[in-house]
């Protein structure tokens, strides 16, 4: 069996953006995971991903996604406990508010192969293991 691997902001790749967004970066060899605090009326460039799937998960604060659908640009404010799937739209992130927005990153690259059954079902149950 493998070991619990615990980490904080002293194993992260910490970095301090242009636009005043603070990222503590969690690499691992198949995926990322981020923390991020975006300042008060900050605003993250236009950016997309061409490969990259990223998950958000808005944990203090409100941010503002803008992304670009056609020829519309569409814009929703998320609330703390907001789930984020970016796919591979043109987005960027902002904080509008007077205080700072806060959340995590979850980045992986798709196969393209649905590993919903292997997610639903990989759990052993070891009951005796604590008599």
């Amino acid at each position: 069996m493998s070991e619990i691997e615990i980490l904080n902001a002293q194993n992260a790749i910490s970095i301090t953006k242009p636009n005043k967004t603070m990222v503590d970066y969690y690499l691992f060899d198949e995926f990322e995971v981020h923390k991020c605090i975006i300042p008060p009326y900050s605003i993250q460039e236009w950016h997309m991903h061409e490969v990259i799937e990223e998950v958000i998960v808005v944990t203090e604060g409100v941010i503002t996604v803008k992304w670009k659908e056609f020829d519309l640009i569409k814009t929703q404010r998320l609330p703390k406990d907001t789930i984020l799937r970016v796919k591979n739209s043109v987005h960027n992130i902002e904080n509008s508010s007077n205080i700072n927005a806060e959340f995590v990153v979850f980045r992986m690259v798709p196969t393209g192969i649905s590993k919903i059954e292997i997610i639903k079902n990989d759990k052993l149950l070891f009951n005796d293991f604590l008599k």
